[in-house]
Parts: C-alpha cells; sequence; structure tokens
C-alpha cells in the first residue's frame, strides 16, 4: 500500500460518514423524474461512489500537493470499494 495510513483512514471515515448522513437523509423523491432513472438505487449508488473517489482524489491533491500516481488512485478506488456491501444494501432499497 502506497497510500499513507492518516490519509488512507482519514479517506475511510469520509466514506463511512457520508453513508450514514446518506442513511438520515435519505434522497430526493424526485431523484427519478429529474434524472430520467428507472432504478434510483442504482442511479444514487453510482453517484455516490462517484462523489467518495472524487472528494477522496481532491482531497489527496491538497494534502499532498500533488496529483496521485495511478497505483495511488486506484488504493483510493479500492477504499470506496471496500464498502461496496454496505453501499449497495443501502441504496439498494430505493430499487
Amino acid at each position: 500500500m502506497t497510500l499513507d495510513a492518516e490519509f488512507a483512514k482519514q479517506t475511510t471515515d469520509l466514506i463511512t460518514q457520508t453513508l450514514d448522513l446518506y442513511k438520515t437523509a435519505g434522497a430526493s423523491p424526485r431523484v427519478g423524474e429529474t434524472w430520467d432513472c428507472a432504478n434510483v438505487g442504482d442511479f444514487l449508488c453510482g453517484f455516490f461512489v462517484g462523489e467518495m473517489v472524487g472528494s477522496a482524489l481532491s482531497a489527496f491533491q491538497i494534502v499532498h500537493k500533488r496529483e496521485p500516481t495511478a497505483e495511488e488512485h486506484m488504493e483510493i478506488v479500492e477504499l470506496v470499494e471496500s464498502y461496496s456491501k454496505e453501499i449497495k444494501e443501502f441504496f439498494n432499497k430505493f430499487n
């Protein structure tokens, strides 16, 4: 693992805290209509994963003052993927 332990911990905290926030707040009842999607849960899941990866990549750039290497980028994606079960279980409720 090339990510430093503190950055990995902060990224993990971001994922869990944001998922908890989504669980509390729910989703707009207009998502399906606004974005013309049949499977709202799948759309929200993809949105959430993109939000987490994008936020972590932005944080990496701020903290390290450089772009992540390809390996670091994949490690960030893998951190998000490590929560795939919890993420899918929650967002499947909207399908």
